[in-house]
């Protein structure tokens, strides 16, 4: 049974992740937001520590709906299923770590400032929403799920972000490269997130794929 100091903990990084002005832009979001905004962020909200503690396989319609304490025909207004409710959860998260990528084009010093700054931000997203996106990280691998065209669309904008950011300083790359090392970074966290690795071991896996990325998109890799 999830305490409400779990849920909390999960609304206080959701809301510091500026999930609710994600949620709002979805499709299909209620053209109320006083309403159907809140609702779908509650039910939304109450399912990821639902997910966590039960799986996506054992977790039924009726625990979303005790959870987020809400009726069954409002459950059915925004979602068809239990599905339904981690794909919104999901694309929201894809969508908050694709702005914070395009946050960090304006503080950086250097290239390689940058680039580093990407792959930190990448592994404490993770670190911060934390079990759930081990879960739906090892869903979206799933090529016959839903979650999988939204693990697509992240990539494909995060080697845009950075062909368009490299190409501005004269660095023009394979695309298969930094493909490859987002894969190398995603599964670089399903691994530390399942093994729950301590803090000093993702530090040092930090370091070392800012490294390689540095080395094979930075200045210096020509």
């Amino acid at each position: 049974m999830e305490t409400g100091s779990e849920l909390g903990a999960v609304r206080a990084v959701f809301e510091e992740l500026g999930g609710h002005e994600v949620l709002l832009r979805q499709p299909g979001a209620d053209a109320d937001p006083l309403v159907g905004h809140l609702q779908r962020t509650n039910i939304q909200l109450a399912a990821i520590p639902v997910f966590v503690r039960k799986g996506l396989a054992d977790a039924t319609v009726n625990d979303l709906l005790d959870a987020a304490r809400v009726s069954r025909r409002t459950f059915y207004k925004y979602f068809a299923n239990k599905m339904d409710v981690l794909e919104g959860i999901y694309r929201t998260s894809v969508l908050l770590l694709l702005a914070r990528f395009r946050e960090q084009e304006n503080g950086a010093a250097s290239v390689d400032a940058w680039l580093r700054g990407m792959v930190d931000c990448f592994f404490d997203y993770h670190l911060a929403v934390g079990p759930i996106i081990r879960l739906m990280q090892e869903e979206a691998l799933r090529a016959d799920s839903p979650l999988a065209v939204h693990r697509q669309h992240a990539h494909q904008e995060m080697v845009r972000l950075l062909d368009e950011r490299l190409a501005s300083h004269g660095l023009n790359r394979d695309p298969l490269v930094p493909r490859t090392l987002i894969w190398a970074m995603e599964a670089a966290s399903l691994d530390l997130l399942g093994r729950q690795a301590a803090r000093e071991e993702i530090e040092h896996a930090k370091r070392v794929l800012g490294e390689l990325v540095c080395a094979s998109l930075g200045p210096r890799s020509t």
